[in-house]
């Protein structure tokens, strides 16, 4: 049952501590002779591999197959490097390819150094050591650009503030979206699917995740690492291997209207740890919505709860299974429950609490606020069981008064 996974718990947290991107630091960018854009009004084609140097607006005219631009002897090699401000490059919804098997540090385009105001649009990336790579660049666009099957990270993002990935999927790579060093970055309306890890978050406070879908990865949908005040807003996550959404040393997280997997093959739905602390609104676990603030908690539904032992008091709705992952662990939380719920289990909101199970303590009455306008029953659960503590909403069974009350 679930109380029985905290060793195993402990052995995969320590996957989150990798550094999961491939892709070193960016230094020059070897490739064919640079193109550069003198004054006119239609854009600029571009037909192979090439080099950006100046503002203005490109176009690839095809789909570049079989590439294989080469790597310098330090950073990064790229198929489409570009190395000014101002610049607008069209893919045309066409693909870079690298060629067979490609090559570790190049990849299929970079925008690098200290280039600003840079917007990638309708591309796909394959093949590359990453698919795109924003490395030292400010305000950085990628918008309906896809990174499929590439040897690392799909998309690698380095000591870029403010950049914005928007649209495209995501498949088949290392890490889906590594992001590192990289201020007030924005993730909209991606697919990150099957890749070893989802979307990793790293020294990059401020940044906010929305309208994202990730799912089928090795280790987490989602983790934010040594970043304060990250919104992870509108998205769903599903069969992660160790959890959708892992926090750690991430202070003021906020999670909004998600849709978290249960019993699904992910360990954890929510993984919060080393003084993570959340404040989540509409979060589903399963069937389960929840409301909390939470500090170094994982929480995940209880399907193997323990029995009541208290005859005639009726679950409504999912139990819940909270597992402390520091000495500091703390959860408020509030449960919205149905009207459906309710009627079906045959009692009244009056007579709705939530109530504890803890290893060697038995169940025991939380103190519960019920709103019956919102439908929701709150309670602090503190103390949490080393072994989990699992949380259940039920009806009236026995009088309270042969019960203790925390």
């Amino acid at each position: 049952m679930a109380i029985g996974r905290t060793a195993k718990c402990l052995a995969i947290a320590a996957v989150l501590g990798m550094v999961l991107g491939v892709v070193a630091p960016a230094g020059a960018a070897a490739g064919p002779m640079p193109v550069e854009q003198t004054a006119q009004t239609a854009p600029t084609e571009i037909e192979r591999c090439t080099a950006i140097t100046e503002s203005g607006e490109y176009v690839l005219a095809d789909d570049v197959a079989n590439a294989s631009p080469t790597r310098p002897r330090s950073g990064l090699g790229a198929c489409i490097a570009i190395r000014a401000d101002d610049v607008t490059l069209r893919g045309g919804s066409h693909t870079l390819a690298a060629g067979p098997g490609g090559e570790p540090g190049v990849v299929g385009v970079l925008v690098r150094g200290r280039s600003s105001n840079v917007t990638v649009t309708n591309l796909t990336t394959t093949r590359w050591g990453a698919g795109v790579a924003v490395v030292g660049a400010t305000d950085a666009t990628l918008r309906n650009v896809s990174a499929v099957n590439n040897l690392g990270d799909g998309f690698f993002v380095e000591n870029a503030p403010g950049v914005e990935l928007r649209g495209g999927e995501v498949r088949g790579s290392n890490t889906g979206v590594f992001l590192r060093n990289s201020p007030d970055a924005r993730l909209a309306d991606l697919t990150v699917a099957d890749n070893l890890a989802g979307i990793s978050v790293r020294r990059s406070g401020g940044a906010t995740v929305s309208g994202v879908n990730a799912s089928q990865h090795s280790q987490f949908g989602l983790a934010v690492f040594a970043s304060a005040n990250a919104t992870i807003a509108d998205s769903s996550f599903a069969e992660n291997g160790f959890a959708d959404v892992a926090l750690s040393r991430a202070e003021d997280s906020r999670l909004r209207n998600l849709a978290l997997s249960a019993n699904s093959g992910t360990e954890w739905p929510l993984y919060a740890a080393e003084n993570s602390t959340a404040v989540g609104e509409s979060v589903a676990i399963g069937e389960t919505n929840l409301s909390f603030e939470v500090r170094d908690a994982a929480l995940d539904s209880a399907v193997e709860a323990p029995p009541l032992p208290i005859t005639e008091r009726p679950v409504v709705g999912d139990p819940l299974f909270a597992l402390p992952t520091g000495e500091e662990a703390a959860l408020t939380l509030s449960v919205t429950y149905t009207d459906a719920a309710v009627e079906g289990a045959s009692v009244t909101e009056e007579d709705l609490s939530l109530w504890r199970f803890d290893a060697g303590e038995g169940w025991r009455r939380a103190a519960t606020t019920v709103d019956s306008e919102r439908n929701r029953a709150s309670a602090t659960v503190g103390n949490l069981s080393r072994n989990g503590t699992v949380i259940a909403l039920v009806g009236k069974g026995l009088a309270e008064s042969e019960n203790r009350t925390e």
